[in-house]
């Protein structure tokens, strides 16, 4: 695929360009669409096979196990507590 590199707009396009005013930016910032939940340290003896199990599915899903792991829980938690 070549690519096309713009030194100058076509004449249509820098015109319209010129005569455009900004656009305020009307979208919240990202912080505001993501939960930020106090996360506490603990040890905790889980079994070897469940950890496996765990990485590889994140692993594969492109996600950090630990996290995955504290989604479940926290998902079994909310339903069943």
């Amino acid at each position: 695929m070549n690519k096309v590199k713009y030194t100058e707009a076509p004449d249509d396009i820098a015109k319209a360009i010129s005569v455009a005013e900004p656009i305020e930016d009307f979208l919240p910032p990202p912080e505001h669409f993501v939960e930020i939940l106090k996360k506490e340290k603990i040890s905790l003896n889980i079994d070897a096979g469940t950890v496996r199990r765990f990485r590889t599915y994140a692993k594969k899903n492109g996600l950090k196990y630990q996290s995955l792991m504290n989604q479940v829980l926290s998902s079994y938690a909310n339903k069943q507590l």
